[in-house]
């Protein structure tokens, strides 16, 4: 077995409050009325603290004239996943047009932040996290329960006692007093819970922020909203939770359900045993209220591989009576879940899986070709994005289209297709991400990129293989707890996107960290700095790009902020003051190609057509994938005279869509009005 020791190199309060930002308030806190993305401070928020948890490992470094980062047996393929991303895009840059090269730095620097932050440093902090040892892995099983019932329940009180908004800005949203009396307690106990920053605590903490999470979107389920004025659903009767999406709280479920049921299996006492208990239910309430399948998929994936590995006889025979009574009761609640609809006697599992059968009854219907009644959106339209991502990596099979650039050229890819497929002309979408997390690493980074992704789940796996099969029951079923979720996660994104969404991505590569470090100890250390200056130097140079990531992202935030305030201003024809408010959100944040959309609309209703070129100009700098912005230019080009212009832009958006009728009227039109 793995060394098991409680060293941390750096001070424990300080990333005890980072810990606590980033795995208790970032995935439950969220307003509907502050940005248009209702959960862009969680992400905000997620970042600043994940970039000050690697200030504070800098720090240190600095202070002890040696590297804190740990090896890990991860450290190659992740390196060479980071140069084959940065070399795809690279070579992707240099083989496209000039003008496209604003915008597909703008999608890159998104794309490597993202893995840099939310995948890369997050791994390497919870790699940096001890396990306990065995004299001192007691869990306050009761005090994680009163944090879930407790903290929980009083938000039940907060629709009769909040006061009423005093304003649109984040302090009048933050500043209600029984709201913030409520977030002060709960971030005091969770410090109190962490404070000594062991892996364990970090895992409960996820387990219990999962499992308010997943309470409150079974009462969504249910059409019961606690804190929001009305339901927030804009999936239909698909529970969000806090996460803003079904399919991203399910997959943070599908990814801890194995740890609650190994945890519930080994459960020595009855505090654990409702702990657990409790966790282990709501989770399996809110795969079922988020109707997501792939998730289902997915939980059964991990819980099988668990089931293979860790559930031997002498473990289950512990609390054998009580495991048989609690695992028959979760079998019936998964086929009593009523359907979305909430018919009496109706079954959410039954309905969901039968739908399948019956759309998808025959290998022919599983194509775009099939006629326009027997389309099934939720599958056909996957089938619409993995065909332009399998066409994307054909165009370079080695390094495909570019790291980053999927959402900026997937229009591109799917007009033919509207065009060769015309059942599938009623599904064409924007998609950000390929929906398939193997076509996801070919379409954008080609045979190179999915080679390495697997050489590097297949390091971590095999760790955890390796470790299995010498280490005691208990180690072993927690190691391979982890490793089902991770499975599960997997098999779950066979479908899904969610490995690519802040508050998922944070909790897949944390137990991927955790499983690392569980299955190979805490790893080589660095030796001491041999030229300490330029060592020092490059200490203060990251510190500096710490900085300025959390500066990024509060200029995100504010142009988000902006941004939804001058939407909010165009939809009641306030259109000067939404110009002026789409503006400010332009100078906070230049980049964003739907602010910078609604800015040139709120000009062109101003009549101020220069600047309304000018800010479709903007837009696309930030992201060249939309026909529309390129029709809006377009038209005002052609009403400001510059015919030329106009008829390259013309071209671009009916090459991404040719269905629209007006580009094609338009194109003709500036022909007729050119000499020649």
């Amino acid at each position: 077995m793995a060394d098991i020791d409680d060293n941390l190199p750096v001070p424990r309060g300080p990333l005890a409050l980072l810990l606590t930002a980033a795995f208790f308030i970032s995935p439950l806190l969220f307003f509907t009325n502050l940005t248009r993305n209702p959960y862009y401070l969680q992400i905000t928020l997620l970042n600043i603290s994940l970039l000050g948890a690697a200030a504070l490992f800098l720090f240190f470094s600095l202070k002890r004239r040696a590297w804190l980062l740990p090896r890990t047996p991860a450290d190659k393929p992740l390196a060479a996943l980071a140069a084959v991303y940065l070399v795809s895009f690279l070579f992707s840059l240099a083989g496209h047009e000039r003008f496209f090269w604003s915008s597909m730095f703008s999608e890159w620097l998104r794309a490597a932040l993202f893995f840099l932050v939310n995948c890369l440093l997050v791994f390497y902090l919870s790699f940096s996290l001890p396990f306990s040892g065995p004299a001192n892995d007691e869990i306050p099983a009761g005090k994680w329960t009163a944090l879930v019932l407790v903290w929980g329940g009083l938000w039940f009180l907060f629709p009769w006692v909040k006061a009423p908004l005093s304003g649109p800005g984040l302090l009048a949203n933050m500043l209600d007093p029984y709201g913030a009396l409520l977030w002060t307690g709960g971030i005091s106990a969770v410090y109190l819970l962490v404070k000594r920053c062991r892996q364990e605590d970090v895992l409960h903490l996820a387990l219990s922020v999962g499992a308010v999470a997943s309470l409150y979107g079974v009462l969504e389920y249910f059409h019961i909203e606690l804190i929001w004025a009305k339901l927030v659903n804009p999936y239909g009767n698909r529970s969000v939770s806090t996460f803003g999406n079904p399919n991203f709280i399910s997959s943070y479920v599908v990814l801890l359900l194995p740890l609650a049921a190994w945890r519930l299996v080994r459960a020595g006492t009855a505090a654990k045993r409702v702990f657990y208990g409790l966790v282990f239910f709501s989770y399996e309430g809110m795969l079922m209220a988020s109707l997501t399948r792939s998730s289902w998929l997915g939980a059964a994936a991990g819980l099988l591989l668990l089931g293979a590995f860790a559930l031997r006889s002498e473990i289950v025979s512990v609390n054998k009576k009580f495991l048989s009574w609690f695992f028959v009761a979760a079998f019936v609640l998964m086929f009593a879940w009523p359907s979305g609809s909430l018919k009496p006697f109706s079954s959410g599992l039954i309905d969901r899986i039968s739908e399948v059968g019956t759309k998808l009854a025959s290998p022919s219907a599983a194509t775009l070709s099939v006629k326009p009644e027997k389309i099934y959106a939720s599958f056909h339209q996957r089938l619409l994005i993995w065909t332009s991502a399998w066409q994307m990596g054909l165009q370079n099979p080695l390094l495909g289209n570019g790291w980053g650039q999927f959402e900026l050229f997937y229009p591109f890819f799917q007009g033919r297709l509207m065009v060769n497929f015309p059942s599938a002309r009623e599904i064409r979408t924007h998609a950000n991400n390929a929906h398939n997390e193997i076509l996801e690493q070919w379409s954008q980074a080609g045979l190179l990129g999915l080679g390495v992704y697997l050489w590097l789940l297949a390091v971590l796996f095999y760790g955890f293989y390796r470790f299995y099969r010498l280490a005691p029951p208990e180690a072993g079923g927690e190691a391979a707890a982890l490793a089902a979720g991770l499975a599960g996660v997997l098999v779950d994104n066979i479908l899904n996107v969610s490995l690519h969404f802040a508050v998922p991505a944070l909790a897949f590569w944390w137990v991927a960290g955790a499983l690392s470090r569980l299955t190979c100890g805490q790893g080589a250390g660095r030796p001491q700095w041999k030229r300490p200056a330029a060592a020092a130097a490059a200490v203060w140079l990251l510190l500096a790009c710490c900085l300025a990531g959390a500066w990024y992202w509060q200029r995100q935030f504010t142009r988000e902020i902006r941004y939804f305030s001058g939407f909010k201003a165009m939809r009641s024809n306030k259109y000067s003051a939404a110009a002026a408010e789409l503006f400010s959100a332009w100078k906070a944040h230049p980049r964003e190609v739907n602010s910078n959309y609604e800015m040139g609309n709120a000009y062109v209703r101003t009549g101020d057509l220069e600047k309304g070129a000018w800010a479709y100009s903007e837009a696309l700098k930030s992201n060249a994938g939309y026909d529309e912005i390129y029709f809006n230019l377009a038209i005002i080009l052609k009403r400001l005279g510059r015919q030329a212009e106009a008829l390259k832009y013309l071209r671009v958006s009916s090459f991404i869509n040719p269905l629209n009728p007006l580009s094609w009227q338009a194109l003709a039109e500036v022909y007729l009005a050119m000499p020649d």
